[in-house]
C-alpha cells in the first residue's frame, strides 16, 4: 500500500464529499419561504458557506498538484495541511455560530447538518498532515 497516494486520495475525496453536504441543502430544500432562512443559515459563522467552500475546494486543488512537479512539494504539503486546517477551522465556527431557524422544523436533518459538514471535513487536514509527513520521510 503507497501511503502517499491513498492519503492524496482520501484527502482529495473528503474536501470535494465536504463542499458536496455543505451545499446539499440548495439541492434538498425547495421553496420560496426558505429562501431568506437558508441565506441566513449559510451566511452564520465568521467566513459563511462560501469560506469553507473556498478552502475545501483549494485543499483538493493544493493536495492533486503536489505530485505534478511545478512547485517544491514539501512547500505544497505543507500548504495543504494549513488549508485542510482552516477548512475544518471554518466549519466548526460556522456550525457553531448557526441559529435555528423555523426551517428547521420542516426539516429536522438540517438540525445535524453543520455538525456532519464539520465531521466530514476533519479527514481533510488529516489525511494532509500524512501525504506531508509520507513526503518528507
Amino acid at each position: 500500500m503507497d501511503l502517499r497516494a491513498v492519503s492524496r486520495r482520501v484527502g482529495i475525496a473528503a474536501a470535494v464529499v465536504t463542499v458536496v453536504a455543505l451545499v446539499a441543502p440548495y439541492a434538498v430544500i425547495t421553496g420560496a419561504e426558505y429562501t431568506s432562512q437558508l441565506a441566513t443559515y449559510y451566511a452564520s459563522g465568521v467566513v459563511g458557506w462560501t469560506g469553507i467552500a473556498l478552502f475545501a475546494l483549494l485543499s483538493a486543488v493544493v493536495i492533486a498538484s503536489v505530485e505534478r512537479g511545478n512547485v517544491d512539494p514539501g512547500t505544497l504539503a505543507g500548504a495543504a495541511v494549513v488549508l485542510g486546517v482552516a477548512t475544518t477551522a471554518s466549519a466548526a465556527t460556522w456550525a457553531l455560530a448557526v441559529e435555528p431557524s423555523p426551517v428547521f422544523r420542516d426539516h429536522l436533518w438540517l438540525v445535524w447538518h453543520a455538525r456532519v459538514v464539520v465531521a466530514l471535513s476533519v479527514p481533510v487536514p488529516l489525511a494532509a498532515a500524512v501525504y506531508a509527513r509520507a513526503l518528507l520521510t
